[in-house]
Parts: C-alpha cells; structure tokens; sequence
C-alpha cells in the first residue's frame, strides 16, 4: 500500500454487545497499514466499550439520529470523511448500510464493507430486505459472522450479489482469555456464570428460571450473570425475579463489565439461552477459558460446536435443570472437554486471523 487505510466503522450503537466487543477487538489489535475512526449515530455520550476505544487513543465520534432519515447526519459524515481522508466505510448490521451507500454516491472513491452480525432485526421487514439486496451492488464485501449468517442472507434476500458475499468468524483473544483454575463443577457445588446483554434474544428468564429450579430441588449452585439492559425495565424484572424466589445468596448480577475474563474466573459452567445469535462471541471466549458450555439448540450455537458444546433445548423449561442435575450427581470429570473447547477456538477463531482478514478487505 502507498499510504495507511483510514477506515471509518459506522455503528448505531457504541456501548455494549457483541459487535461493540468485536470493534474493540479490531482497534487493539489491527496494527500496520490501518488507521481505524469509529462513529456511533445513536449514542448521546460515550460509556462502556465506546469509552475504552476513545480512551485507548481512537477517534470516536458519536451524533444522535433524528427520527427517519437524517440529512444533517450525513453532512456530518461528509465531514468526517472530508477532515480524515477516509478510505473505507466499515457498517454493521442492516442500519447504516443506508447511509454508507449515499456516501459512496458522493464519494465514488470509497471502498464499503459490511458486517452482517445478526439477522433478526431486518429480515422482518420487506422494505428492509429490497434495500440490503440493493445496497449489495455498492459494496466491495459483505460479510457474515458466521456461515449461518451468510446462508440466512441468501435465503431471505435471494437478488443479493453473491459474489461479495463472504464469512469472516468471530475470534477471540486467547492470550487474553485463558484458562482459569477450577472451582469445583462436579463436586458439591455447580458454578455458573454467563455474560449477555439483558434482552428479548438473550431470553435470560429461561437461566433465571433454571437457578430457581435448582434451588427447589435442594442443589447447591452460584450464578454470575454480566451484562446490562438498553433501559432499566428488563434488568429490573430479573431483580424482583432474584428477590421473589429467594436467590439473593445464590444468583450475583454485575451489571456491565469491561473484563469478561473476570466474570467467567468466577465459574466452571458457562450458560447460554439465547434464541436468536449470529455469531456468539460470548460462548467463544468461555471456550478459550476452558469452560463447559450449556447452550440453548439454536444453529449458530451447533455450527460453532465442533462437538464440544452441550446443546439443549429451550422448548422445555426443565431441559437446562436436567443437564446440570446430571453433572451435579455424576461427579464426571470434565477436563478433557474443557481442554478440547480451547482447541477449537485456537484452531478456528483466532483473533489474530480474523483481524488479519478484516485487514485485508481494506486494501
């Protein structure tokens, strides 16, 4: 390259989830031939994950949207490019596709790339799915995080160009997250933990449910729970929930957190009841810790298995409370598919060949 890539990732939101654990992973990682700027048009001010890239030394730009299109956003943008000599438009997800292709109108010299993390949210909606296939033909790759994504997409949007389509899987950080010391999963306490945003597709009442199971049926456990809510009422109900089934010196919520190796030290048995994920981030880093995973039987959950995760299904409530019951009873060990979770994330979702693939889109 003649000059470093100034790329642009153009988000809705800045605070936390996956994609936002996923651009951090970019910013401290990417190194030579890159220069990565980040703007957030549905965040008032910086917290959380947007506030660790700022404060790790990237430009962060943040702009709150009016309702429907906002023209003033893009002369904002316009700007953005203009001051910084912005080479690439990196969107995720279906929201800012929108904008990035009037910018590639005004700017023909863009190269656009998108992150397609999750398909709930916009194949509902018609509309939508005309404008993702539109967009497509203005975009140097799309790409999903995972081949259930990539498939999902050709499925619901059939006049998508498929020639940009591509898969680029979520890595992890292993030298980051690592192994931790066991607690004591099969002996006379289970210990679980589970990281997720507190929302409808995280369905976390169903772990909530489980624990107030395992209460009644006299087995002794500890749940850790990391992650937050957009608004106050969904982690509220699970407080009450907590207050009304006695669960108080059993089940801790932290809340958000910006070490998720520090929640996931606390327990042996990583728990998942999501109903809907593209690629879950979440359950990969509990594997690189060598944690036994239980997590709900939905597709990105057995594509990222490779045998190693415990799948169960979410249509029967007493599902998860039996696994757990089992292990609790058989006093198994479970070191050999502890050892094989952290195999599987080396050998398929580095972080070091995931950033070196978004690098290369780049150029």
């Amino acid at each position: 390259m003649n000059h470093n890539k100034n790329v642009l990732h153009l988000v809705e939101h800045l605070y936390l989830g996956g994609i936002e654990r996923l651009l951090e992973q970019l910013a401290l990682h990417t190194r030579e031939g890159t220069r990565l700027h980040f703007f957030t048009y549905e965040t008032k001010s910086l917290a959380g994950i947007g506030k660790a890239i700022q404060d790790a030394g990237f430009p962060v730009f943040t702009y709150k949207k009016s309702a429907g299109r906002d023209w003033n956003l893009v002369k904002e943008l316009i700007k953005v490019i203009k001051e910084n000599k912005i080479d690439v438009i990196h969107t995720h997800d279906f929201g800012p596709t929108e904008y990035a292709v009037l910018l590639k109108m005004r700017f023909p010299r863009l190269r656009l790339v998108h992150t397609q993390h999750t398909m709930h949210h916009f194949i509902i909606k018609p509309q939508y799915r005309y404008f993702f296939q539109f967009a497509s033909y203005f975009y140097h790759e799309m790409i999903g995080v995972s081949g259930f994504v990539k498939d999902s997409i050709i499925e619901n949007c059939p006049l998508v160009n498929r020639s940009v389509l591509t898969v680029i899987p979520n890595g992890v950080d292993t030298q980051k997250f690592v192994p931790t010391p066991e607690i004591n999963s099969t002996g006379k306490s289970l210990h679980m933990v589970s990281i997720a945003r507190i929302s409808y597709e995280k369905n976390l009442e169903y772990l909530f449910n489980t624990c107030r199971l395992l209460k009644e049926a006299g087995i002794p456990f500890t749940f850790d729970h990391a992650g937050t809510s957009k608004t106050p009422e969904p982690r509220e109900k699970l407080e009450n929930f907590v207050k009304e089934h006695g669960l108080e010196s059993q089940v801790t919520m932290h809340g958000f957190k910006n070490d998720a190796s520090e929640i996931l030290a606390k327990g042996d048995i990583f728990l998942s009841s999501s109903i809907r994920e593209g690629h879950p981030v979440a359950v990969l880093e509990a594997m690189a810790t060598e944690k036994v995973c239980l997590c709900s039987d939905i597709a990105p959950h057995r594509e990222t298995s490779h045998g190693v995760l415990e799948l169960y299904d979410l249509q029967d409530e007493t599902a998860l409370f039996n696994k757990l019951k089992d292990m609790h009873i058989s006093n198994t060990s479970l070191a050999e598919r502890k050892r094989q979770s952290r195999e599987i994330v080396l050998k398929h979702y580095s972080l070091e060949k995931m950033v070196q693939s978004y690098v290369d889109t780049y150029r």
